[in-house]
């Protein structure tokens, strides 16, 4: 046993030994194919301030160059493919259509559609960063297979080129989706919308009927970034949603649109619904802001059993716009030290930013 057990320790060395001498290499061998490819680009194309003030014979040699080192060596064409997106990305005026001439001259693109061919997932979506990178429209076609891949980190990574690309239906995702998608892939598709210059923006409250329950939370999170008022009915006629967390987004988003049309609904709602609920329902009217919602806040303000109700009636109190907040604090002739203390608690920090 322990000359087996040496055995596998020399053995695990070996190995452990092996990928570092390869990773070295490796580093060496892409470190020089940057240096390279860059010196090539520097010197013969990205001094020129249009690809059409290019002479076409140095174009030529220095595509040839650069596509006899490609085809001779994978970790070339990987390194080539990763700078141009790089610049692509980092880079703007003409000088990315520069790049972009590059890309197609030296038939990287069909490198590319390769990886968005490949059986494995991970191949999948480093194909997708590249065509996003590089802002591929030609590879379309090929990204709108990918929609309907059984991997779900390849399908979202998909909806979010043709996002990006302002695709022709870019949106049908929200339709067809059925698989409940993880917080992250949410944020993703949030950013694919909202920093996409230029993208046409549907109205999302049709989106709001669909059953996948996380991409009624992306429609409410993108009905509230782009103020669509017209939405609030729908939000109103949803605050029975079988799910507590629909429910929690919707209230919240109700108190962001600041709409004078919630507020005797949210009241009527209050009793049967959850404590984390409750505390946005008490939030969402401090945001409101009227006399009818101050009152009711006040109180369950004073006759709250539960902390987290006594903190998010407090909280909302202190929300209140000015006068409204005077009146209510003012007023509170029943006030114990504990009520004092938690009021003071959220007032503290705006005055210390002069914020009240």
């Amino acid at each position: 046993m322990a000359f087996f057990s040496f055995i596998l320790i020399v053995i695990t060395l070996i190995v452990i030994f092996c990928n570092r001498v390869r990773k070295v290499r490796k580093e060496k061998a892409v470190a020089k194919a940057e240096d390279i490819i860059f010196e090539e680009l520097s010197e013969h194309l990205l001094t020129y301030d249009t690809v059409t003030d290019i002479p076409e014979e140095e174009m030529n040699d220095t595509v040839c160059k650069l596509n006899k080192l490609k085809n001779q060596d994978k970790v070339f064409r990987r390194t080539m493919v990763h700078l141009m997106v790089y610049f692509q990305m980092n880079l703007r005026g003409t000088v990315t259509n520069i790049i972009s001439s590059a890309y197609s001259r030296l038939k990287l693109r069909e490198f590319t559609r390769g990886k968005l061919r490949s059986y494995f997932w991970f191949k999948k979506t480093q194909g997708l960063t590249e065509v996003q990178g590089m802002r591929d429209g030609h590879s379309l076609p090929e990204v709108q297979n990918l929609i309907d891949d059984s991997n779900q980190d390849v399908r979202v990574a998909a909806y979010n080129v043709l996002l990006k690309l302002k695709a022709n239906n870019c949106f049908d995702f929200m339709v067809d989706e059925k698989e409940e998608l993880s917080e992250w892939h949410q944020i993703m598709l949030e950013d694919g919308v909202v920093k996409t210059p230029g993208l046409e923006i549907p109205d999302f409250k049709i989106y709001l009927t669909t059953e996948c329950n996380s991409i009624i939370l992306l429609c409410i999170k993108l009905i509230v970034y782009y103020r669509q008022y017209n939405a609030v009915p729908k939000l109103l006629s949803m605050l029975d949603h079988e799910q507590e967390d629909v429910r929690t987004k919707i209230i919240e988003a109700l108190g962001s649109l600041n709409s004078d049309n919630y507020e005797e609904r949210l009241i009527e709602k209050y009793p049967e619904e959850t404590i984390k609920n409750k505390s946005a329902i008490l939030i969402a009217l401090g945001q409101m802001g009227s006399t009818l919602s101050g009152d009711f806040i006040k109180k369950k303000f004073l006759g709250a059993k539960n902390f987290d109700i006594l903190e998010n009636a407090a909280a909302a109190i202190i929300s209140h716009p000015g006068r409204l907040k005077d009146s209510l604090t003012a007023n509170m002739s029943e006030l114990d030290e504990k009520h004092q203390a938690i009021l003071q608690h959220f007032e503290e920090p705006l005055n210390a930013y002069g914020s009240v």
